[in-house]
């Protein structure tokens, strides 16, 4: 089982993942760590089945420096998603959040899960999370997602946030706890399970 986690801050996603590799034992793989750690790092030394969700940093006046950063210079954007293809490729039991997969990976049984919830209420519970201003937050948020999808589009065409073709479950939390956001995609997941088992 491959589940690919995709969304935006704020909307349970990092969460989300956690409880699903604890239900379905799988190994996880956070994409924008590994990004962060690209910049730091040599490439060769990361290994992208022990990365943690990073809370705060990309909101952070690091993380705002390294988004202007990245749009002069997207190689580590392209290079963080060779690797992500690489091991996707290679390994199984895995759950990755990543916002470019559900687009750019291919193999069979792979499930791709969107959930999202309205700027204000993801940049409240971000807010929430790590004790700051949610109103600033709400504009270093759209600042993030605004650099993200120039670069996905320029780098590969994608309409982040507004072509939902390749997922299997889309999903609003703007009404959801994360215990009902886990409940409901678990049970959709389950679904597609027995779909792909039985070929209905």
């Amino acid at each position: 089982m491959i589940i690919i986690i995709c969304g935006l801050p704020g909307s349970g996603k990092s969460t989300l993942v956690e409880k699903l590799a604890e239900e379905y034992k799988l190994k996880t793989v956070f994409a924008s760590s590994i990004l962060k750690d690209l910049k730091h790092k040599n490439s060769a030394s990361i290994d992208i089945t022990k990365t943690k969700k990073g809370q705060g940093w990309w909101e952070s006046a690091a993380g705002k420096k390294y988004n202007k950063e990245r749009l002069k210079d997207m190689s580590l954007d392209k290079l963080l998603d060779e690797k992500l293809l690489e091991i996707i490729a290679k390994k199984d039991n895995l759950i990755v959040d990543s916002r470019t997969m559900p687009w750019l990976a291919k193999k069979k049984g792979l499930i791709n899960i969107w959930i999202d919830a309205s700027p204000s209420i993801r940049a409240k519970r971000v807010a929430g999370r790590d004790k700051k201003d949610w109103k600033l937050l709400l504009k270093q948020m759209k600042e993030r997602l605004d650099a993200d999808k120039k670069i996905y589009k320029k780098l590969y065409g994608i309409n982040f946030g507004k072509n939902f073709k390749p997922f299997d479950v889309v999903l609003n939390t703007n009404k959801l706890d994360e215990e009902q956001v886990f409940d409901v995609v678990n049970e959709r997941i389950q679904r597609l399970i027995k779909r792909n088992r039985t070929g209905s």
